[in-house]
């Protein structure tokens, strides 16, 4: 797939420079296991980090570090500030659309000034145009010449529509470890391999982009093919024998509209007045298993077969946590009962052909056989939804 079309490179741009941003190299993999297939990630290109749509559209990423023991998230940061003038300066300067741009200022650690709290709540113009004019008294109460003065006049020399539209589509974010948003990406992995299995992400995401810096070329990577070759290496290197999934975590609207059409599955948790959560997790599980069910078998990860096998295992699981609830705890309510053994069901540990799942497929493994009614939460489901 062709990496989409990029801008020049910014005047603040500076690739040669990034084997020593850390920080931005954390952020850079982040995006490339993040970000959806067709997008491209770049390094010092258009800002440290930046995020390539194939419809032209970008978010422009500013990441920086607390470790020098100032804020750069304060009120009067010259960071801050830079990071603003260049913003201004790349829209004009690469007749890049502000207002269908994103802008985000990644900070590790740190609490924003008020200004830049405003900024990051500013969702609309007239919004905008209120923390414009704090942004004119904080330049007006400024040295000439002196701290951010200079950067607060290059940004709001852009004039008040670039200015409008980049305060209304800036975020601001924190992180006390900015690797953990990596690791979060890889919690379908065993714990005791996560750590290592970070490093190598980072790793191979610096090594592409120093080819590409090497050979001339944009610095740029297309997020799929990076995702490809990352999970490849895990296999190669047979990191606990995973099993990876094969579709993201759902969209809102799309659970939405499956909790909408009250799939048998749904009703049966709602037969056990489920909490909205309960029932928001359950169909996510249910979608991702589903899918990986037909992906690993396409794929021939795994014999189809053992789908079948699992069912049985899963089954007979349902039974005995059934028994233990009612043997244990015999005079729990109905609904109560029910979800102490959706939720014991769903705990189970279990791997598929010696190979380890990933977290939520159990549970959605049982939300497909409380499809089918083979399993149940509540002790009359049977019977409440018989036969369609």
């Amino acid at each position: 797939m062709p990496i989409p079309t990029l801008p020049r490179a910014a005047k603040s741009s500076a690739p040669a420079q990034y084997l020593g941003f850390s920080l931005q190299q954390v952020r850079l993999c982040y995006y490339l296991l993040s970000v959806a297939d067709g997008i491209a990630v770049s390094l010092e290109h258009i800002d440290d980090v930046g995020v390539h749509r194939p419809d032209g559209t970008a978010l422009f990423e500013q990441a920086k570090s607390t470790l020098s023991g100032k804020n750069p998230a304060s009120n009067k940061s010259e960071e801050l500030w830079k990071t603003f003038g260049n913003w201004a300066d790349t829209c004009l300067d690469t007749n890049i659309d502000p207002s269908t741009s994103e802008f985000r200022y990644y900070v590790s650690d740190t609490k924003a000034g008020a200004l830049l709290t405003a900024i990051s709540k500013a969702d609309s113009p007239a919004e905008a145009e209120k923390v414009l004019k704090k942004i004119k008294e904080l330049f007006e109460e400024c040295e000439k010449g002196t701290g951010c003065e200079p950067h607060l006049a290059r940004f709001l020399k852009a004039g008040g529509a670039v200015c409008c539209a980049i305060i209304q589509h800036c975020s601001f974010h924190a992180e006390a470890d900015p690797v953990a948003a990596i690791r979060d990406r890889l919690k379908v992995l065993p714990v005791d391999a996560i750590d290592d299995l970070c490093a190598a992400a980072i790793g191979l995401a610096v090594d592409d982009m120093d080819e590409l810096i090497r050979q001339g070329q944009t610095p740029a990577i297309e997020a799929t093919a990076f995702r490809k070759r990352f999970w490849a290496f895990v296999r190669k290197h047979n990191f606990s024998n995973v099993l990876t999934p094969s579709i993201d975590a759902p969209e809102p609207q799309a659970i939405d509209r499956t909790l909408l059409g009250a799939p048998l599955f749904v009703r049966q948790l709602n037969a056990i007045e489920a909490s909205n959560i309960m029932l928001v997790t359950a169909v996510s599980d249910y979608m991702r298993t589903t899918a990986d069910k037909v992906k690993w078998a396409d794929d021939g990860a795994v014999y189809a077969d053992s789908f079948s096998e699992l069912d049985e295992q899963l089954v007979r699981r349902h039974l005995l946590v059934c028994d233990e609830v009612d043997d244990t705890q015999p005079v729990l309510a109905v609904p109560d009962r029910g979800r102490r053994v959706y939720r014991e069901c769903s705990n189970t540990g279990m791997p598929l052909e010696g190979q380890t799942l990933p977290s939520y497929f159990i549970a959605g493994a049982f939300n497909c056989l409380a499809q089918t009614r083979r399993v149940g939460w509540h002790p009359e489901y049977l019977t409440l939804f018989p036969p369609e």
